[in-house]
């Protein structure tokens, strides 16, 4: 490809949005006819039918735990809209987390800035744009040249149509600018101050300082020489209150790797286990309507309705029962009693089995940097115990471990004829082919060909062992330059985090504190801080290509749409002769089709990159994609489609020439304001419609479901799993449009009502969808809220270049030989005064930033006081909790949510700068000393059909009765010496905590299942299956009554 057609492929979309200038009244409502017709049909099916599939539209009403529900929103067409805005935003950042609220905080604010800016500029502007102005006609006698030309359509509203002879009206667009410009800064400090305000208060309630996360800190970048515990205790004890934790991070790849294998291995045999027992079970239905058919027994439509009535009653009490079960490891912690460490002289459970390396874990023995400093070292780096599985030490051989054998080699998965022998041939079980070579993945019709049951269960035995093994001598593996360090107060860490840690330069740094321990990425816990550098560096080199050579694939799929026409190239005359069938699906599905996948792909790129760059969580990825997606977002849905010159063109020019820039934008932005008219209201308009009738969801439940979902895990999967929220993708977008409207407020202040609209909805339908439809997971307190904050001022800065431009631009008129000239700089002026204006805007970005920083992120010495006696308010409250719980009376919801009541008013102690009597670590200590009356266990749960809500949405109530009944899903719930037990374990490395996955398998009236089982305990005893709470209907289709054997409702606890 030559280097000319490469630039018109970057170009190709360049100045796309100035096409639109011009465009009539009538013109701009025909091309968003259909969006509002799409709207109005997406509203209409979401009303008709949202009262029905609850767990589609209301999961979180019943499919969460319990201090997450929602109440049901009253029966009603509409009514739903009237309980979003009774909601109470304290009720709300309980269930749904301060990202979530400051989203849609982040949307009113937006709301704040355009509502009182538009009933202001309106007024003035449009009358003095309109009135007067050019018009249509006004390029005609002495005007007719190509300096002058004729406004038409929309344009008539905006900056372009006032006359040369009035220019004197730019001075009220200049005061509206400024108007603009204090009014949105006002905004934005007046928002990042309750955002600090709120923060604290969320951070400083007495559920959050219970989090592990609360108050440990993650130290990077770690000289070799202080990457000990007693190192790391020596240099941090110096905080108030002193160290409860230290975990030194190690290299668990290979142990991981294994874990992964593992897990696929054992979803494998369990699909293909179920998938045995279905078959037989259909053969045996067959056979027995055969054989009915041969004898003349001839039932009728009512009788065999009753026959598989009969059969799905047997099914489902089949999956009542608690079936049988072999390998049960003890590692799956439903209740506390089984979270907490064993000693040898406790009895074992029925079972006989003992899982010594949960035990391990979760003591932490056998590991000398990573156990809790209350407790003596078990070893010393001397003197190491051999590992012990099961009563057998471990062999290690010229440095290499030697594993013992798994499972039974003399086992003959024939002796005594199997079960399904008597309704299935050899060749109905399944197969698969292994790869070449370890590292290969299988190809199809290449390699050895196995049976798939037989293959995996001596897998899945092997992979159980060897991880178990491992799990128990963690020291083997070489440490990283990392480490989690808890303190006991909340306010130590936040101080460590500040204070300087070492004597060089980028040592030890960066601290990082609010992690959740489940959303760490383990990868980049190693990185040097000159890695870090160097990964970001490449990162934001690729972003930049990305950004700049996006118009590339995107041009591509426009050329798709007219492909007929490219017959007359030589070398592509071969399509001349392709159907006219097949270039019409070409030309009409496959460009859109690949647009899409372009448009899914993007984020998901991002995110890589942004892993790639050493984020060390989840949330700091979902950070670091918010500023590279805003970036990109802006540069090619807004830069490229107003600027016509092209992005290759106007890189070089910018850089020979960057006093250029106003005069680029004032000549290019005001031609495209019509075409983001129509972007925001088509945005508005499908993507909430969109939203709000959860397309994705229904395909996925009601189409995807019964293709994909064969197992009873992939279904329970499928009803547990509820939509996600990437706040990384999703904030940009909003912003990108916030921007565009402030660029234009004083250009075309018409986009000032779609600016409105859009925003408006937007909160209608992510308040809804975030308080009855999303779960969020994990939660970085709000942190892209200023981030986004700070993305605003783009669009000032834009804003008032544009204008610098624009008033530079204008000129006076004389007619001179009956021809009209330009002449002279009438608004020099208002343009300086617009230079000086931007100059401020960056000063004050500054010293805004500057004064709030510290504080978006950590917090102040001064609340803790104040955190503290709430602390011990709360313990009482807590008390008296257990003791009304007790007493068989019922839960005061005022314990739990007390601390949240004044999160938007004054401090009930008064002024936080006056000094309490007592020091708050004095109080912190008499806290910590309260015990709590032991919550009731978790039992096992059977109730009707938990999958019936497919196609009866009535069965929610007892659906979260049979899921969530009796869980302590709360960090509060739980009394201090089994939030230690957890804490504990928390910033274990994922590959340690990882417990024996369960071959979850149905139970059937053939008995099938049970003798699989057998088999399978007699093949070996490192494999758990079982086939509790699960079954098969009349028609051999999966059914479960209960959670898996694996599922640890500990799990669901925020750590």
């Amino acid at each position: 490809m030559s280097s000319t057609n490469l630039t018109e492929l970057l170009n190709g979309g360049a100045g796309g949005g100035q096409r639109a200038q011009g465009i009539t009244i009538g013109a701009f409502f025909s091309a968003l006819t259909l969006a509002i017709a799409l709207f109005a049909g997406q509203l209409l099916i979401f009303l008709a039918i949202n009262g029905q599939l609850k767990r589609i539209y209301r999961p979180k009403t019943f499919l969460v735990p319990a201090r997450e529900r929602a109440p049901a929103p009253p029966k009603g067409p509409w009514q739903w809209i009237f309980t979003l805005f009774k909601t109470t935003n304290a009720e709300f950042i309980q269930k749904c987390g301060l990202d979530a609220y400051f989203f849609l905080r982040y949307l009113r604010a937006l709301l704040k800035i355009f509502i009182p800016i538009m009933f202001i500029i309106l007024p003035v502007l449009l009358p003095l744009n309109a009135v007067g102005g050019r018009g249509p006609d006004f390029a005609q006698g002495p005007f007719r040249s190509s300096t002058y030309t004729n406004v038409t359509g929309l344009d008539v509203l905006a900056w372009g149509n006032v006359s040369p002879f009035h220019n004197h009206r730019y001075w009220a667009h200049l005061v509206l600018a400024l108007v603009v410009i204090v009014w949105s800064c006002y905004v934005f400090f007046d928002e990042l101050k309750g955002y600090i305000r709120l923060r604290q208060a969320y951070l400083t309630s007495p559920q959050h300082r219970l989090l592990a996360s609360a108050t440990t800190v993650l130290v990077t970048a770690i000289p070799s020489k202080w990457c000990t515990v007693e190192a790391l205790e020596g240099l941090y004890d110096v905080f108030p209150g002193g160290i409860r934790n230290i975990w030194i991070n190690r290299r668990f790849d290979e142990l991981h790797e294994k874990v992964k294998y593992r897990d696929k291995v054992a979803m494998r045999l369990e699909k293909a286990e179920t998938e045995l027992i279905r078959k037989a079970k259909k053969a045996a239905t067959k056979r027995s309507a055969r054989d009915a058919k041969q004898k003349g027994d001839r039932k009728s439509k009512t009788q065999l309705s009753e026959i598989l009535a009969a059969a799905n009653q047997r099914g489902l009490d089949m999956a009542q029962t608690d079936g049988v079960s072999s390998g049960d490891p003890l590692q799956v912690m439903h209740t506390f009693d089984e979270t907490r460490p064993r000693t040898s002289d406790q009895t074992p459970s029925a079972s006989g089995t003992m899982s010594q390396s949960l035990d391990h874990t979760l003591s932490g023995q056998g590991e000398e940097d990573q156990r809790p400093l209350s407790q003596p070292s078990p070893i010393t780096p001397t003197c190491n115990p051999p590992a012990v599985v099961n009563g057998k030490a471990e062999k290690v051989e010229d440095g290499v471990t030697v594993y013992q054998k798994a499972y039974n080699e003399q086992f003959d998965p024939n002796e005594g004829e199997p079960k399904w022998r008597q309704y299935l041939e050899e060749k109905d079980r399944e197969t698969m082919r292994l790869p070449i070579f370890e590292w290969m993945f299988a190809i199809p019709l290449i390699g050895k060909k196995v049976d798939t049951i037989y293959y995996c269960r001596k897998e899945l035995a092997r992979m159980n062992l060897e991880i178990e093994q491992d799990q128990i001598q963690p020291e083997k593996y070489p440490p990283m330059n990392s480490a989690f360090v808890q303190f006991n107060h909340q306010v130590a860490a936040h101080m460590a985090c500040q204070a300087v840690s070492h004597h060089t330069p980028k040592q030890m740094a960066p601290r990082v504190v609010e992690i959740s321990p489940d959303d760490v990425i383990w990868d980049n816990m190693s990185n040097r801080w000159w890695e870090s550098y160097f990964r970001t560096a490449i990162v934001l080199l690729v972003i930049g290509a990305l950004t700049v050579g996006w118009a590339i694939p995107v041009t591509f799929t426009g050329l798709l749409s007219h492909v007929s026409t490219l017959e007359n190239i030589s070398w592509l005359s071969w399509i001349r002769h392709v159907p006219q069938s097949v270039l019409s699906i070409i030309q009409g599905v496959l460009p859109p089709a690949l647009l899409s996948l372009l448009l899914l792909v993007l984020p998901l790129t991002l995110r890589i990159l942004a892993k790639t760059q050493g984020n060390v969580t989840g949330m700091a990825v979902e950070l670091s994609v918010q500023k590279f997606y805003f970036a990109f977002l802006f540069v090619q849905l807004f830069l490229v489609v107003s600027i016509s010159s092209g992005i290759t063109s106007i890189i070089p020019e910018l850089a020979s020439k960057p006093q250029s820039v106003p005069s680029l934008l004032a000549t290019n932005l005001p031609k495209a304001s019509n075409y983001f008219f129509s972007y925001m209201l088509l945005q508005a308009l499908t993507t909430s419609g969109g939203a709000l009738l959860q397309v994705w969801q229904l395909i996925q439940w009601f189409l995807l479901s019964p293709l994909l979902d064969g197992t009873a895990r992939q279904k329970w999967k499928r009803q547990m799993k509820l939509p996600d929220m990437h706040w990384g993708t999703f904030f940009p977008v909003y912003t990108n449009l916030a921007c565009i409207g402030l660029i234009y407020s004083v250009i075309s202040p018409l986009i000032l009502i779609f600016n409105i609209i859009t925003f408006g909805l937007f909160w209608i339908v992510y308040r809804y969808n975030t308080l009855y439809v999303t779960k969020f997971k994990f939660d970085t307190g709000g942190l892209l809220f200023p981030t986004a904050i700070n993305q605003l001022f783009t669009g000032l800065y834009v804003m008032e270049l544009c204008l610098i431009g624009l008033f530079f631009l204008v000129r006076d008129v004389a007619i001179e030989n009956g021809q009209a000239k330009s002449v002279g700089t009438p608004c020099k002026p208002q343009a300086i005064i617009m230079i000086v204006a931007l100059l401020l805007t960056v000063i004050y970005q500054w010293l805004l930033n500057t004064a709030v920083s510290p504080l978006l992120r950590y917090l102040p010495i001064t609340l803790e006081d104040e955190a503290v006696m709430r602390d011990e308010e709360f313990a009482k409250a807590q008390e008296r909790r257990w003791a009304l719980e007790d007493g068989g009376q019922q839960e005061s919801q005022q314990s739990g949510e007390y601390e949240m009541q004044d999160m938007y008013g004054a401090r009930r102690q008064g002024d936080p700068d006056t000094p309490v009597s007592a020091s708050w670590a004095n109080r912190a200590r008499r806290v910590t000393h309260i015990s709590f009356p032991r919550q009731q266990q978790h039992q096992n749960r059977k109730h009707s059909d938990l999958e019936a809500q497919t196609k009866n949405f009535a069965t929610e109530d007892r659906i979260a009765e049979a899921l969530f009944a009796g869980i302590s899903d709360e960090i509060e719930d739980l009394t201090p010496e089994n939030r230690d037990v957890l804490i504990k374990r928390a910033f274990r490395h994922a590959a340690l905590r990882a417990a024996r996955p369960a071959v979850w398998i149905p139970r059937d009236d053939l008995g099938i299942s049970d003798d699989e089982i057998e088999r399978t305990k007699a093949f070996s005893k490192y494999i758990w299956i079982s086939n509790a709470g699960t079954g098969l209907n009349g028609k051999g289709k999966v059914q479960y009554q209960k959670s898996p054997p694996d599922f640890s409702e500990v799990d669901l606890i925020q750590l």
